[in-house]
């Protein structure tokens, strides 16, 4: 699995600095960390690889794609999510296009080869001020892979949502009023491939 080398960590914090710097509102959004992640891959001289940023959002497969000079080709998702409690909550690929047909909507996700870089967001506050956080998490394409089967959920105000649960324990949901969106909920347990915090002041 490719990862994120320290002077490209380094380079994506400096980043997100000036980023917080010019916006005071919150989260650099998932679709402006491709392209900072971007910066920093190409920002590590002693690397060579030739990377493409795809960002289209969430119709298509990868984000960015990494050739090395061995030419391995890595296929990579960039996702913000979320922490809560105890697990990372993450969305993907709008599915409307599948016409409610769960078996097909399963076929496509699971035919999904990408890494997936998880890069959530917090915000901590104290006596010293604001502190702005991000972790990352590196995640394989087995973790969202769906093999079992969906079972159909009423939600409170009314709404259907179809749900089912992998056998690495992500719990994964498609929500149909929001044109058949993929959400997960992923434990951290699992996430053990964890690099480190850039902690922004």
């Amino acid at each position: 699995m490719y990862k994120l080398t320290n002077a490209m960590i380094q380079n994506l914090e400096k980043d997100l600095k000036i980023f917080h710097s010019l916006f005071r509102g919150g989260r650099c959004e998932a679709w402006q960390l491709e392209e900072l992640v971007v910066r920093a891959i190409k920002s590590d001289h002693k690397k060579s690889e030739r990377v493409d940023w795809i960002g289209r959002g969430h119709d298509v497969d990868k984000d960015i794609q990494i050739i090395e000079t061995n030419g391995k080709v890595n296929d990579i998702q960039i996702k913000s999510g979320k922490i809560e409690k105890s697990n990372m909550v993450v969305s993907g690929h709008r599915l409307g296009r599948f016409k409610e047909d769960l078996s097909k909507i399963t076929e496509f996700l699971n035919l999904n080869k990408y890494d997936t870089f998880l890069i959530p967001y917090c915000e901590e506050e104290d006596e010293l001020g604001k502190r702005f956080i991000y972790k990352i998490f590196y995640a394989d394409s087995n973790i969202f892979k769906i093999d079992n089967k969906w079972e159909s959920k009423i939600g409170k105000k009314g709404g259907e949502t179809f749900f089912t649960q992998n056998s690495k324990g992500v719990k994964i949901f498609l929500r149909p009023s929001m044109s058949w969106q993929i959400w997960y909920e992923i434990p951290l347990s699992i996430l053990t491939n964890f690099t480190r915090e850039i902690i922004l002041k």
